[in-house]
């Protein structure tokens, strides 16, 4: 038999408990599966599955555009409001002395 060694590696806990059921039901554990994963990459000199890009999540980049929309158009109105482009610091500014006038 060959001489072992062991291999630490970190995982998602979520991950290792489903991937522990799985192998179980397959008949071997989590070691005996990382083996077979990491022999075949030997044996094929190559990942031994297709590893490609997740599908785009268009839901996730709608929203993103729908706020940086939101963004952009809050902007363009708070230019507007006298013409001198008012920025965000100058709100900020406006409303701490604000805040402090009410207060005396």
């Amino acid at each position: 038999m060959a001489e072992v060694t062991n291999l630490n590696i970190k995982i998602d806990r979520e991950l290792k408990t489903k991937a522990d059921r799985l192998f179980n039901d397959m008949g071997m554990n989590l070691t005996t599966a990382v083996n077979v994963f990491v022999r075949q990459a030997v044996l094929e000199r190559a990942i031994p599955f297709k590893i490609s890009r997740a599908v785009e999540n268009t839901g996730v980049r709608v929203s993103i555009e729908r706020r940086q929309a939101a963004i952009q158009e809050i902007r363009d109105l708070l230019s507007d409001v006298d013409g001198s482009g008012i920025d965000l610091s100058q709100i900020r500014e406006e409303r701490r002395i604000a805040k402090y006038e009410r207060t005396d």
